[in-house]
C-alpha cells in the first residue's frame, strides 16, 4: 500500500525537524519523537490531480496527534479521519463547531481536543497556541458564513514555532506573532493569495517558509478560488534572501530542519 517507505523515512528522524507536504493543506511533522498531521486528505478519489503518497490506513498506527484547522471537506476529510480514527490511536484535535462531524467520523470522545483560538494548551508534551482564522472567499471577500471556532495552530517543536494558519484571510493577528520559525502559506485567492502572503512573510521574517493549497485537486471554474495556489508567484515577489528560505517541495517530499 502507498506511503510505507515515506513512513519509514520520516519517523526515522530522530534530531531536528521533518516536514513532507501530502497536497493541499495536509502536513506530516516529525519531531521530538512525535509524528504530527495537519488537515489530512488522504482518501479523495476522483478529486485529486494523482494518488496521495500516503494511505490512511498506512499512517494510522504511528500517526500521534491530527490537528484539523476547520471543517471543509479538504481539510477535515471524512473518509481520513474515520480510518485513523479505527485503525490508530492518535489524538484529534478538531475545532467545536466539527464535532458533529467528530461523531459521524466515529472518533472516540476521549481522543477529541477542542481547540479555541488565542488559549493555549499542552498536547503530547508540546505547547499549541490556537490562532483565530476567518475563511475566505472568491474575489478576496472574507466568506459570510466564516466561524469563529476555525483555527491555525502555532507550535513550540524542538525549539521552533511551526504556524499553520489554516485557511483565513490575513488578520492583524498574524503581524502581532512573534518569533515565527517555520510558516505554512497558502497564496490562492480565498486565502492570503500573493501580496498579502508576501506581507505576512517579511514582517515575520521566518526560517522556512512552505507553501500550500496548490496542485492538489482538479480544477474547475467554479472551484479555483480555493484550487488554484500562486506558489512561484509568490516567491518571485519576495526578496532574493528570502527566496532561499521559501520551500516548494513535490507531494511526498521530506524536508529536514536542523
Amino acid at each position: 500500500m502507498a506511503g510505507t517507505g515515506l513512513l519509514e523515512e520520516i519517523t526515522s528522524v530522530q534530531k531536528g525537524i521533518a516536514v513532507c507536504w501530502l497536497g493541499n493543506a495536509g502536513w506530516l511533522v516529525q519531531a521530538e519523537g512525535h509524528l504530527i498531521g495537519f488537515d489530512l486528505d488522504l482518501e479523495s478519489p476522483g478529486r485529486r490531480l494523482a494518488e496521495p503518497p500516503i494511505h490512511a490506513e498506512v499512517l494510522a498506527p504511528k500517526l500521534d496527534v491530527l490537528f484539523v484547522t476547520h471543517g471543509h471537506g479538504d481539510h477535515f476529510n471524512r473518509p481520513t479521519c474515520r480510518v485513523l480514527a479505527e485503525n490508530g490511536g492518535c489524538t484529534f484535535v478538531i475545532p467545536a463547531n466539527c464535532l458533529d462531524t467528530a461523531g459521524e467520523c466515529d472518533i472516540p470522545k476521549e481522543r477529541i481536543q477542542v481547540p479555541r483560538p488565542r488559549e493555549p494548551f499542552d498536547i503530547a508534551g508540546f505547547h499549541v497556541e490556537p490562532q483565530r482564522a476567518l475563511h475566505g472567499h472568491a474575489r478576496f471577500a472574507v466568506n459570510s458564513t466564516a466561524n469563529f471556532d476555525d483555527c491555525g495552530y502555532l507550535l513550540t517543536l524542538d525549539g521552533k514555532r511551526i504556524l499553520q494558519p489554516g485557511d483565513s484571510v490575513l488578520l492583524k493577528d498574524h503581524f502581532e506573532l512573534e518569533h515565527v520559525d517555520v510558516l505554512f502559506v497558502s497564496p490562492t485567492e480565498h486565502n492570503m493569495h500573493v501580496e498579502r502572503s508576501a506581507d505576512l512573510i517579511t514582517t515575520l521574517d521566518p526560517e522556512h517558509v512552505f507553501p500550500q493549497h496548490f496542485a492538489t485537486y482538479i480544477k474547475t471554474e467554479q472551484n479555483r478560488f480555493w484550487t488554484k495556489g500562486y506558489p512561484d508567484e509568490l516567491r518571485a515577489r519576495l526578496p532574493e534572501p528570502m527566496q532561499r528560505r521559501f520551500h516548494k517541495l513535490n507531494q511526498g517530499e521530506v524536508f529536514l530542519i536542523e
